[in-house]
């Protein structure tokens, strides 16, 4: 046998095992004799994926017997046969943010939605968690809470990749119907490699193969295979797969808890310069995954439904052109470090006119009366809610809600005397400067809980005079306060000092999202409790040895017993422990700080939260403890993606329904036996199979469709 049929017995053998990865039957492909002898169909010859991970790229090469070193295998298109399959078309939605528009899919409940509501040809339909209206008429989307741009939106199965981005972008429905004409047509003629002038002959597309379809400009080189100059646009004929971790399985149950979300100064909420409606989709979205991983088993029964975070915006109204305080404000400012001052004017500014009667007045009307509009448009777009309402504060959002609430006004006016509130009202709950003159329209629904977020509540109390709460201090109509902060945020104060001044318990250490405490904090805590024990240890030792030597000196000097005896005694009692007091304190020194925190939970501070603890701080990351001076403004906007926050408010809220969360796993082993890798598998494949009717026929077949007939040929 000689080389050449060695290297083809060889590529044959290859090709066989390929197959067999793949599910594939050998008789399909002839790796070892010219394409020009086999004709197949597109049904027969579907993609072939080379995994890296299962086939050594050396020994590949070697079996091809090619002189490329490049693992890409040449398909010679001009010989083979490809026809024409319809697809479906998927949605997406325009997002603007900094100038940049980005595609987003819409959600596979929206999606279903979208295609029922085309085919009846309906003009308006809610999508987004009920939160946007959908015009199909005019293919926009608005939202329905709050006063913003309208987005377009696409229908398509064609996108293009724009040159200098790794992103794909849908084209508009006119576009979609002229390539996919092109397309059907060269399939049926199966006319590959020619060239289809577009824009009066400013650009060439070409259809290489249903996987390589470019448009170049006409000043490009144009050639069988392109080298993809700077000129030229890749085309992509269904869904791609880079928004397959995109697409949500979208909101279709319930909803039983409802949040309001109120901003602090300026427009925007993060590092990032997002508004408030962003941040707080992020704050949605992490809602949504703690549910799934926390709250698993009750949201597979039906048992838990959704959260629905809404924003409240106040800031455009306080500086909208006709209050006219940006206009006066620009002519008082000093042309020096222009964007400097128009910062402080546009955002530290708010902090000044929150202390004015006049404007202060302005901002809490516009939160009651925005609160209030948009629980009557929630009930009147979801009916059947009958669950509870809670509040959301961020810096001095939280300042104005704790303002609203201290003067809300009880269903029945004698508890609130019977709980001798009434002359602790009158000083506690005015806001500004102290002024008596602020008027407070009442909420139209009870609040559960008052979260603030980084919350400088306590210094605003000491600014009005106010050194301490009372006791028995609550706000007439929510339940409990609860203030959360980071360890490094500038802008944040404790509260339960307020309560009771002798209190110097710190705050709760709020639990990781994954059941654990972070691994530097778990080091410092080792370290720090291995150090105490160490000086406990050596206290008692010195303590004995003095035992022993007091005992020697009373029978060597027993005339000197008497005069040391009282004031032995005394110093005893005050300054060192007993024996037993000491074991107790070695016993106890390894307790878990969780231990210590269930120890304090019990232990009653004041009312404002039902007696519980209110300070809870987050664990901060093992980067900020390098300078947390260079992380403090950070530090500030970081709740808006934490999950540690988004945990505890999901517990509190959830457990007015007596629901507790489930136990976390952090092994693997623990985690295949509580069933929570196949529910994750069971949940993509589950997408993955409804998104089969958008994608093309080599999208079907590739490697991350993970139905169980594609896993179990691969694994055999």
């Amino acid at each position: 046998m000689n080389n050449n049929e060695t290297n083809a017995s060889s590529t044959n053998q290859f090709g066989s095992v390929l197959n067999a990865l793949h599910g594939l039957t050998t008789d399909k492909f002839n790796f070892g004799q010219s394409n020009t002898q086999t004709t197949t169909t597109s049904e027969s010859v579907p993609m072939v994926v080379v995994p890296i991970d299962d086939v050594d790229v050396t020994k590949t090469i070697a079996d091809f017997n090619t002189t490329n070193t490049s693992t890409t295998i040449p398909i010679n298109t001009g010989s083979e046969r490809y026809d024409y399959s319809p697809i479906q078309p998927y949605w997406f939605y325009a997002k603007k943010s900094q100038g940049h528009v980005t595609w987003i899919p819409f959600s596979l409940t929206d999606v279903r939605r979208l295609d029922e509501a085309y085919a009846q040809n309906q003009v308006t339909i809610a999508t987004n968690g009920n939160c946007y209206d959908v015009n199909l008429v005019e293919r926009i989307r608005t939202p329905a809470y709050w006063t913003d741009e309208p987005n377009e939106i696409r229908r398509s199965k064609w996108f293009y990749l724009p040159e200098r981005d790794s992103r794909f972008i849908p084209y508009d429905e006119q576009m979609n119907e002229i390539l996919e004409n092109l397309y059907k047509e060269t399939c049926h003629q199966q006319s590959w490699h020619t060239k289809h002038e577009m824009k009066n002959g400013k650009e060439i597309l070409i259809f290489h193969s249903p996987i390589l379809m470019t448009i170049q400009s006409t000043d490009s080189e144009i050639t069988q295979w392109p080298n993809f100059s700077y000129e030229t646009r890749t085309l992509k004929r269904g869904l791609p797969e880079m928004f397959f971790d995109e697409v949500r399985f979208g909101d279709k149950d319930p909803i039983q808890h409802l949040c309001f979300v109120v901003h602090g100064i300026g427009e925007a909420c993060d590092v990032k310069f997002r508004s408030l409606v962003e941040c707080v989709e992020d704050f949605r979205e992490t809602s949504r995954t703690i549910l799934q991983s926390h709250y698993k088993s009750y949201v597979e029964n039906g048992e838990i439904h959704r959260v629905e975070f809404l924003p409240v915006h106040w800031h455009g109204d306080l500086h909208m052109d006709a209050s006219g305080i940006d206009n006066h404000l620009l002519t008082l400012t000093l042309p020096s470090v222009i964007k400097f001052r128009t910062f402080i004017n546009t955002t530290l500014s708010d902090i000044l006119f929150y202390t004015s009667p006049v404007y202060c007045q302005k901002i809490i009307s516009r939160c009651i009366n925005e609160m209030n509009r948009l629980y009557n448009i929630f009930l009147q777009r979801n009916p059947s809610f009958n669950g509870q309402v809670s509040v959301i504060g961020h810096s001095l959002g939280s300042v104005i809600l704790y303002d609203i609430l201290a003067n809300q006004t009880a269903v029945n006016e004698d508890e609130v005397l019977s709980n001798n509130q009434a002359e602790n009202r009158t000083n506690l709950c005015v806001s500004g400067t102290g002024q008596v003159s602020i008027q407070y329209e009442k909420l139209k629904f009870p609040v559960a809980y008052f979260f603030a977020l980084g919350s400088p509540i306590a210094i605003f109390l000491t600014a009005r005079g106010i050194t301490s709460l009372a006791s028995d201090y609550t706000f007439p109509t929510c339940k409990g306060l609860l203030n959360i902060f980071h360890p490094y945020d500038p802008v944040a104060y404790r509260l339960e000092p307020l309560i009771d001044p002798k209190w110097t318990v710190s705050p709760v250490l709020l639990p990781h999202h994954k059941g654990r405490k972070r691994i530097h904090l778990e080091l410092i805590d080792g370290l720090s409790k291995a150090t105490d024990l160490k000086q406990k240890m050596l206290d008692s030792f010195k303590n004995t040895m003095i035992s022993i030597t007091d005992f020697v000196t009373s029978y060597t000097s027993p005339m000197q017993v008497t005069a040391t005896t009282t004031p032995l005694t005394d110093t005893q009692a005050t300054t060192v422990p007993t024996s037993t007091e000491t074991d107790l304190e070695i016993e106890h020194a390894n307790d878990d700080e969780e231990t210590h925190i269930y120890e304090w939970d019990n232990r009653p501070i004041g009312k404002l939260n039902q007696g519980r603890r209110i300070d809870y701080v987050l664990q901060h990351r093992p980067i900020e403890v390098l300078n947390d001076y260079l992380f403090a403004f950070a530090s500030h906007v970081s709740y808006w993606d934490s999950e540690d926050t988004m945990l505890l408010i999901m517990k509190e809220v959830l457990k007015l329904d007596n629901f507790e969360p489930e136990p976390q796993y952090e092994t693997i082993e623990q985690m295949i036996k509580s069933n929570v890798l196949n529910y994750f598998v069971k949940n993509q494949t589950t997408k993955v199979n409804e998104l089969l009717p958008y994608l093309a026929k080599s999208e079907q077949r590739s490697r991350l469709v993970t139905d169980s007939t594609n896993v179990l040929p691969r694994m055999t």
